[in-house]
């Protein structure tokens, strides 16, 4: 389904898990002293966090190379999912510890705009593959 979001499933995934990024890392330092009690310390490791960022960017990479190359030829998405990795990356790895909360989410906002901007343009473009599972029905 064409004018379905949840229809195109990489790009719902995507914006999915771009918001549950930047919900995450606006309220994980709130989180954060309670997950001992709770036996969820676990999740406040730095290799959990990377492997996550890893995953959004394979993810990311793969869904938006898709729509470019098969349906509308724009960068605009690309270039949104690229500042908003070197955003993600600047707040994790360079940015000083209380400003992170603060530049993290604002990166994985942008690289939920960049799925949503993938969405639009595939949906306003005339090009349907056969291979598609989001072709106009």
């Amino acid at each position: 389904m064409k004018n379905s979001f949840i229809g195109i499933h990489l790009d719902f995934i995507g914006f999915s898990a771009s918001l549950t990024c930047a919900i995450h890392c606006a309220f994980l330092p709130f989180l954060v002293s309670g997950l001992p009690i709770a036996g969820m310390g676990f999740l406040d490791q730095p290799w959990i966090e990377h492997s996550v960022i890893i995953l959004s960017f394979i993810l990311a990479v793969f869904s938006l190379s898709h729509g470019y190359k098969r349906h509308h030829n724009n960068p605009m998405p690309i270039v949104l999912v690229s500042i908003g990795f070197l955003i993600i990356g600047f707040g994790l790895l360079w940015s000083p510890e209380n400003l992170e909360s603060f530049i993290t989410p604002i990166g994985a906002v942008l690289v939920g705009a960049a799925h949503y901007v993938n969405w639009l343009k595939i949906r306003s473009s005339d090009v349907d593959f056969p291979d598609c599972e989001n072709q106009a029905h």
